[in-house]
């Protein structure tokens, strides 16, 4: 029969015990609530996925005189990615326009709209503001909802993403080489 001793140095023990777990899953809440859990531990998973997963989950459509025909374009190992904050109806800054339409004299550029709102991203949003006479061609990538999850794996593994509503990736070679935001 344990003496009284024992049973208080046991019920101090299991407190102890109690209260560490207590405390471990608050922070696993704070950590998954507030989305710093990937910074602190890392994501997992997302280092895998590269930009052909984001290609083949995506409908393309180039951009020429004014129509948006659909096909799927050959993949340019070399090109710009510019990630755009999309809003229904919300249209892009000029200043954005403007540096695409730089950048597409001298590589492809791909469009990927970043889901904010809303539940697709439709496409005559971007026929009369995306530039459609440039030598080389702008590529409007759009992904069904279910995919999202995909397209923001990829970009949480770019390690220096920043953080702004229009993003500017440089593609060598397929891989990501710089990232910078677009003013």
């Amino acid at each position: 029969m344990p003496t009284r001793s024992e049973k208080k140095k046991r019920r101090g023990k299991n407190f102890i015990i109690a209260l560490a777990a207590l405390i471990f899953a608050e922070a696993g809440y704070i950590l998954w609530v507030t989305g710093l859990g990937h910074i602190i531990l890392g994501s997992r998973g997302a280092a895998s996925v590269d930009f052909s997963a984001v290609l083949s989950a995506s409908e393309m459509y180039v951009l020429s005189n004014g129509t948006m025909p659909s096909g799927r374009p050959e993949y340019y190992r070399n090109a710009y990615v510019y990630v755009v904050a999309y809003a229904p109806g919300i249209p892009l800054p000029r200043a954005v326009v403007n540096r695409m339409v730089l950048d597409a004299a001298e590589r492809p550029v791909y469009v990927l709209p970043r889901l904010l709102t809303g539940n697709f991203i439709d496409r005559r949003d971007f026929v009369n503001v995306l530039p459609n006479n440039t030598k080389n061609p702008v590529v409007l990538l759009i992904y069904p909802k279910d995919k999202k999850d995909l397209v923001e794996g990829w970009l949480r593994s770019l390690n220096d993403l920043t953080q702004s509503n229009y993003i500017k990736i440089e593609l060598r070679d397929g891989r990501p080489v710089s990232v910078v935001a677009v003013p």
